[in-house]
């Protein structure tokens, strides 16, 4: 009880002065000028979702602001462009966040309140607010297709036997398809992802965990093979599997930068641990000229 008598604005006076802050009290009342007698001054819902955003947002001017040669999502690559229509200066916004593309589009099943997410380019979210899985192909002499830097991709949504999102995408004579959707029944569903890949040349077909999805940074720490090769398991709790085991396996956290980076060769290793938040690998799975390849996953 003796937590209702503690002087709550003072305290918190004291710490905004001392950190050199706008004191927030004083701020709220500047607030309640403009507003009528009758009026609310700021809905409560807004403020705990504003509060959430602006959070999200700091965490993303730090990881995206200094790492922009990862593969980020289709927001990121557009909205950090400076010649692309969709750019947002940064020279005095505290905070990153997702103003430009919040167009992603969700799968799932009836009476089932659990159903990731599609944003504009094929990367999913399989999880609430969680990390992301995306595909990109690697052609041996060095062309690459990575659907978020591509100017256009085709992208459609299908009612044939499930609610699902395909994306197709080409680049110098490199394919990559991708359709998501929910298996199940409202009591265990699973987001299925099925990839194809093509090239006119050797290469090889990548599918990658990432730290992020549409709304910015999601933090993996833990990334470890399942027993065979077959999967990843995220973060300790997380399991993603493959119908096939793959060809090669590519770790990395975040002092050591992107996965991307290293790959094809990456670093063969079970596991990875990133303190920051920021690990990330990929399944490589090779491709013969002019010959599709296709992976499940789930």
């Amino acid at each position: 009880m003796w937590l209702k008598w503690l002087p709550w604005r003072w305290v918190v006076r004291q710490a905004a002065r001392e950190q050199g802050v706008i004191d927030p009290f004083a701020l709220l009342s500047r607030f309640q000028n403009f507003a009528q007698p009758s009026d609310v001054i700021v809905p409560a819902e807004l403020l705990r979702s504003g509060i959430t955003l602006h959070a999200r947002g700091l965490m993303n001017s730090q990881a995206i602001q200094h790492n922009l040669d990862w593969i980020w999502p289709y927001w990121v690559e557009r909205q950090f462009n400076p010649h692309d229509a969709a750019f947002i200066p940064r020279a005095f916004s505290i905070t990153h966040i997702n103003l430009t593309h919040r167009n992603w589009t969700a799968v799932g099943i009836p009476d089932c309140g659990k159903y990731p997410i599609v944003d504009p380019r094929g990367l999913v979210t399989p999880l609430f607010d969680g990390w992301s899985i995306d595909a990109w192909v690697l052609a041996q002499d060095g062309r690459v297709l990575v659907p978020s830097r591509l100017a256009s991709v085709s992208q459609t949504l299908s009612t044939d036997r499930n609610l699902s999102v395909h994306t197709e995408s080409h680049k110098d004579g490199l394919f990559l398809n991708s359709r998501v959707e929910v298996i199940g029944n409202k009591d265990c569903p699973q987001c299925w992802m099925n990839v194809s890949g093509l090239a006119d040349a050797a290469g090889w077909l990548a599918v990658s965990v990432r730290p992020y999805n549409p709304e910015g940074v999601s933090f993996i720490h833990d990334i470890a093979l399942l027993s065979e090769r077959r999967g990843w398991l995220i973060n300790k709790k997380f399991h993603v599997y493959f119908d096939k085991p793959p060809d090669r396996y590519g770790f990395s956290y975040y002092r050591h930068g992107d996965v991307y980076r290293s790959l094809p060769l990456g670093e063969e290793k079970g596991e990875v641990y990133c303190n920051v938040g920021m690990a990330t690998a990929a399944a490589l799975f090779k491709l013969e000229a002019n010959v599709p390849r296709t992976v499940m996953l789930q």
